[in-house]
């Protein structure tokens, strides 16, 4: 199935992820107030950019930058993990196929307040972090920052008792538009039910 760090330990027995915390912008703040000093930092890097420019090579004023890595954003896919668990037991494939996209979709609704961009990690660079299950198993999480330029993050998710396995690629672009700024995801994500068999 194809789906389109410092170190975290995510306890599930309140069914909810530590990435799932409550932030501002649940509370309607999506703003950022910017002072006169940051403003005019801000339009002296506007001033330098054309049309098309590629934004991962420009060093940003960390007022605008989230306070988390890309490796630890990545793990807002994971804000539900627990919803994985059942899937390998699933024999109808279309059911399997709609448990997965309910899984894939359960981490969209994470944002940070206002638009900020992630930290970009170094080369090397890892991120970690694992799920306790109320049934008393665990899945486990490592991502790493593959390449620098252009930037690119490698994950691997499993929950061995479970018989699941995640592998994926992230390679986050963003440019400037003009007047607007463009942010694509790009990559892929391999999901294995080991116990399933090739097919």
């Amino acid at each position: 199935m194809v789906l389109g760090h410092g170190h975290r330990k995510n306890s599930l027995q309140s069914n909810r992820s530590s990435t799932d915390e409550p932030r501002d912008s649940d509370n309607g703040d999506d703003e950022t107030v910017v002072s006169s000093d940051q403003g005019n930092v801000l339009s002296h890097i506007i001033s330098q950019l054309r049309p098309g420019a590629d934004l991962s090579r420009v060093t940003l004023p960390t007022f605008i930058l989230e306070p988390r890595s890309m490796l630890e954003r990545i793990t807002n896919f994971m804000a539900h993990p627990e919803a994985l668990l059942p899937m390998p037991t699933i024999d109808d494939p279309v059911q399997r196929f709609v448990a997965v996209t309910k899984f894939y979709l359960s981490g969209w609704h994470i944002k940070p307040p206002g638009v900020k961009k992630p930290l970009n990690p170094i080369l090397g660079e890892t991120f970690t972090s694992y799920w306790d299950y109320p049934d008393g198993t665990r899945g486990y999480y490592i991502s790493e920052q593959t390449s620098h330029h252009p930037p690119k993050s490698s994950y691997f998710y499993m929950a061995p008792e479970h018989h699941i396995r995640i592998d994926g690629t992230l390679k986050p672009r963003s440019k400037f538009l003009g007047n607007s700024v463009g942010s694509f995801m790009e990559g892929i994500a391999v999901m294995r039910f080991l116990n399933r068999g090739e097919r």
